[in-house]
């Protein structure tokens, strides 16, 4: 017995009807949708990362000097390799920009670049990863360095508002084309954009900004392959799935959910009318294009990284002196099931809302620490139920697969990426809410998609305003 679809409402008569109409009154129908989508998409991140760049100048503690001496290392014609120093310059910078950590020593600005001094710091870890996102920093940042006169390190950081941008106008145009009205999809758009560990991220030196890109991405190549079927989904699926592979591996979970959903679209109801063949070989031949191709892609752009990576590493990545914190305690199978539950909290996490150059406290004291906390509670129970809902209706319909799906993907892929940077690296992984942040775009489209009345809808913008506001408040209060 069916329960419903998993495919978003069109099919064939939409496609046609789409084709007949033009993409800007699909996307953008009315004045109301645009002011939606021009407040949502660009007013509010832009923003509230304009000001938090603005208000902490300091260096984040989460890997920002590494990141930022990838790209300026590459921007220099080098390229990074695993163990190696960081550049004179980037200890240099980091002398005087500070790291906002509170406690952590490191020598007075203007100190010869001693790496002995900085220890442990003053290696480049992450050149484990892919170069993706480097490499189109470089030339991102050039027109803020050199048309708007910034500091290097401001101009790096906000090259992530045009990832975050780009991103939200990806998902607004999948949204669209699942049907979703400018008001519902507006909610969605406006949670991610206020939330505490999109305006973190986005405000640093950090290869996490492609995350909503990567899964708004995915997501929009899956709603035009299944109602605008055609030639172009092979190649296009494949260098995808490459480009995707390139950005960061954890970018990958909303490839592995959408190849996912094909292949049980692909099962129940694709690819067997006039076809003489067996279900399972014309099952197969549907998935291909679609879900296979982007899998493909992915998982080749993957293997060539690490193997490239380990070939021109200049140390063993389980003796790298920057982990040895995380050597401290055993590491077992069910402390890593604990760490991946952190994944289902991907637009929060351990990130503050609030934060300023004050290294202990904001500067509006417990009042702001409390509030970051109650915000960031409701945001996570409002995202998980939205990908719960499908437990708690009889009839599913494509939003309820894609929150089950997402989630459970979350949870599976945080155990394995857990396991694999421990037998890597011998460390914890202290998993955090970031690496499951690719896939914050489903969850949030299953979120809205599910909502019923406008109460609830009203509810949902109330939280994102009010998030707004008060992270104005406590950065300029």
């Amino acid at each position: 017995m069916r329960t419903g679809t998993i495919a978003p409402p069109g099919g064939a008569r939409h496609a046609a009807s789409l084709s007949r109409a033009s993409w800007w009154k699909r996307c953008v129908p009315t004045r109301l949708a645009l002011a939606i989508v021009a407040f949502t998409c660009v007013v509010v991140p832009g923003s509230l990362v304009v000001v938090h760049v603005h208000e902490n100048p300091e260096l984040s503690p989460i890997d920002e000097v590494a990141h930022w001496d990838y790209v300026t290392r590459l921007a220099s014609g080098g390229f990074p390799r695993m163990g190696q120093l960081l550049q004179p310059s980037t200890l240099q910078a980091t002398e005087c920009e500070r790291i906002a950590l509170h406690g952590l020593v490191i020598p007075p600005c203007g100190a010869p670049p001693d790496p002995k001094k900085f220890k442990a710091l003053s290696y480049q870890y992450e050149a484990q990863q892919p170069p993706g996102y480097y490499a189109l920093t470089v030339p991102m940042r050039w027109f803020g360095i050199h048309v708007l006169g910034l500091a290097d390190l401001t101009a790096t950081r906000l090259t992530g508002l045009v990832w975050l941008v780009l991103s939200l106008l990806l998902l607004w145009i999948a949204g669209r084309l699942m049907d979703l009205s400018p008001p519902v999809l507006g909610a969605g758009t406006l949670l991610i954009a206020t939330a505490p560990l999109t305006v973190y991220v986005y405000s640093t030196v950090s290869n996490d900004v492609t995350s909503l890109f990567a899964g708004s991405l995915v997501m929009l190549l899956g709603v035009l392959a299944l109602k605008h079927p055609g030639r172009w989904m092979t190649p296009v699926m494949l260098l995808a799935g490459v480009l995707i592979a390139s950005f960061k591996l954890s970018d990958l979970l909303p490839v592995v959910v959408v190849s996912f959903l094909f292949g049980v679209v692909a099962v129940r109801q694709g690819g067997t009318e006039g076809r003489p063949e067996g279900r399972a070989t014309a099952a197969l031949r549907w998935w291909w294009p679609r879900g296979g191709a982007l899998l493909a892609g992915a998982l080749v752009g993957a293997v060539a990284w690490l193997v490239v990576e380990h070939r021109i590493a200049v140390i063993n990545p389980k003796d790298l002196p920057p982990f040895d914190v995380l050597r401290t305690t055993p590491v077992t199978f069910s402390l890593i099931m604990q760490e991946a539950l952190l994944l289902l909290r991907p637009l929060t996490g351990s990130f503050d809302i609030f934060r300023t150059t004050d290294q202990v406290l904001p500067r509006s004291g417990a009042l702001s620490v409390q509030l970051q906390s109650v915000m960031a509670t409701v945001l996570e129970y409002v995202v998980v139920a939205g990908g719960l809902a499908g437990l708690f209706v009889r009839r599913r319909e494509w939003f309820h697969w894609l929150g089950l799906t997402t989630l459970s993907v979350l949870y599976l892929g945080g155990i394995l990426l857990g396991l694999s940077l421990y037998l890597t690296y011998d460390i914890n992984p202290s998993l955090s809410g970031r690496y499951g942040m690719a896939l914050a775009p489903m969850l949030l489209v299953a979120l809205v998609a599910s909502v019923r009345g406008a109460w609830a809808l009203w509810g949902l913008w109330i939280l994102g305003l009010v998030t707004f506001c008060l992270s104005f408040y406590f950065l300029l209060g």
